[in-house]
């Protein structure tokens, strides 16, 4: 299934980058592989975390599907983004449906963000 809404955040993501002059240093960028299913855990400090850990894996021509809480996907902005770019909606209270989707997707191939000091 083709991508539609993740690509052109990606593009607008860099430009943000861009114009407030924000350069990055990526280590370990080497380690995401290009193909197959992976789990990339950040640590959690910032709501720009995913952004700048979703920049980790371009080299690599992968989109990351993160996992987040869903408060982010019930948000009339953010929540369309975020399911649009696939990425899957935490439940705090009830993890179950979240950890099914992840494993979905990871069987499909796809590389797994995840935040584990996230609340």
């Amino acid at each position: 299934m083709a991508d539609f809404v993740y690509p052109p955040v990606i593009s607008l993501v860099k430009g943000f980058w861009k114009y407030l002059d924000l350069q990055f240093t990526i280590q370990g960028e080497a380690n995401i592989p290009r193909e197959g299913a992976a789990i990339l855990a950040i640590n959690h400090v910032s709501y720009l975390d995913f952004a700048i850990a979703g920049t980790a894996a371009l080299p690599s021509q992968r989109l990351v599907r993160f996992m987040a809480k869903k408060e982010i996907f019930d948000h009339p902005v953010a929540g369309p983004l975020m399911r649009g770019m696939k990425h899957i909606s935490v439940d705090r209270k009830n993890g179950g449906p979240s950890f099914i989707a992840a494993l979905k997707a990871l069987h499909a191939g796809e590389i797994i963000g995840v935040f584990p000091e996230a609340t």
